[in-house]
């Protein structure tokens, strides 16, 4: 049997002149593995989409976002060698994507996690994104004007009218709206309610259902056709992030025509009229912001927009910090409150006759 080589500690011995025998020892050195480097950065990508680590433990969003990233990696870099990539071409990321830092800030955060996932698994040795600074991102704090919803709901077919006021009245992500279910809608004296568990929380809600979203959603349980989800894909299914996207974008692109020849019909410039379509974009995750806007507008507290957002009391608040400040609605709201509880009470200074006189 083979001795086993390994690390440790290594005798010679040796024989001198005299005829005596000298024993030495030497200590081995660890040996070091050069590990199998895949040759190309698509391999990387391949390996890890094969990997319990993407398949198992992110959630289907997840997958899907990191997924549309590494796409784009194995587009534009797929046939670069490993060892190629330097830190110096992760930073330009950000000089390409500038104008896009969310989109340049998941790369970088993508490429890392290619990376760290490379050295762990023995196919790199180095990691040039552990350490790209990020591209400062503003919150966004656009929220959907009613007549710009009305002209969208205008164009829109029928699965993603209901989709609309379903992501604007339960204030739910995309995600979970698409996965609602018909068998999960209720009716408790008088008012529908949705029941679902918030695929990236976790969290169970029972939403109560809006006075105008009820309408469409009454529509939607007496179809009989369409399978058990609210808002189905064209097959009947699960309609898949990406799909959906596009069907809404299609649609929205249409609605924004209409509303072209109507800015050229009044005499604007297409420069302007570019102007004013670009001032009123709005995006589908805007509208979970806007009813909860709309819901502190209209005197709800933090705690009941939480109970029908899913979010922490805490991040519901600094949600409505971030997106409510100086509103002039709520501004006013403030002012014909005080001024309802003024006329209510008459018993303020200005009103009393001076004691006295």
């Amino acid at each position: 049997m083979p001795r086993p080589r390994g690390s440790g500690i290594k005798i010679v011995h040796k024989k001198l002149a005299d005829g005596s025998v000298r024993e030495y020892r030497y200590l081995k050195p660890t040996p070091v593995h050069t590990p199998a480097v895949p040759a190309t950065m698509a391999q990387l990508c391949e390996a890890y989409l094969a990997s319990a680590k993407y398949k198992k433990t992110l959630a289907p969003n997840t997958q899907e976002f990191y997924r549309r990233i590494i796409d784009r990696i194995r587009a534009d870099w797929g046939a670069l060698a490993m060892t190629d990539i330097k830190p110096s071409d992760i930073q330009s990321i950000k000089d390409v994507w500038q104008d896009q830092p969310a989109k340049a800030n998941g790369m970088l955060a993508v490429l890392s996690i290619l990376f760290n996932f490379g050295i762990r698994n023995n196919l790199c040795v180095s990691n040039p994104a552990a350490h790209p600074s990020r591209l400062p991102a503003p919150k966004r704090t656009q929220i959907w004007q009613r007549d710009d919803e009305e002209r969208v709901l205008a164009v829109f077919r029928p699965r993603l009218r209901l989709a609309f006021h379903l992501l604007l009245y339960t204030l739910q992500r995309p995600s979970d709206v698409l996965d609602m279910r018909r068998d999960r809608v209720t009716e408790r004296n008088g008012r529908l309610f949705i029941a679902l568990k918030q695929a990236k929380t976790g969290a169970l809600i029972d939403v109560p259902v809006h006075a105008a979203l009820a309408p469409h959603l009454r529509a939607r349980l007496n179809e009989t056709f369409g399978g058990s989800l609210l808002v189905p894909s064209p097959k009947g299914k699960v309609w898949s992030r990406r799909n959906f996207s596009r069907a809404w974008d299609h649609d929205l692109a249409i609605a924004n025509d209409r509303m072209a020849e109507e800015l050229q019909a009044r005499g604007l410039s297409e420069e302007e009229v570019q102007s004013e379509l670009k001032a009123r974009h709005k995006q589908r995750r805007d509208l979970r912001r806007t009813g909860i806007v709309r819901l502190a507008e209209a005197g709800a507290t933090t705690p009941q927009i939480a109970a029908i957002s899913g979010h922490s009391i805490d991040y519901c608040q600094r949600i409505v910090d971030t997106y409510l400040p100086r509103r002039t609605e709520v501004a006013l709201s403030g002012i014909e409150a005080w001024e309802r509880g003024r006329v209510a009470g008459v018993a303020y200074t200005e009103f009393r006759k001076p004691i006295g006189n």
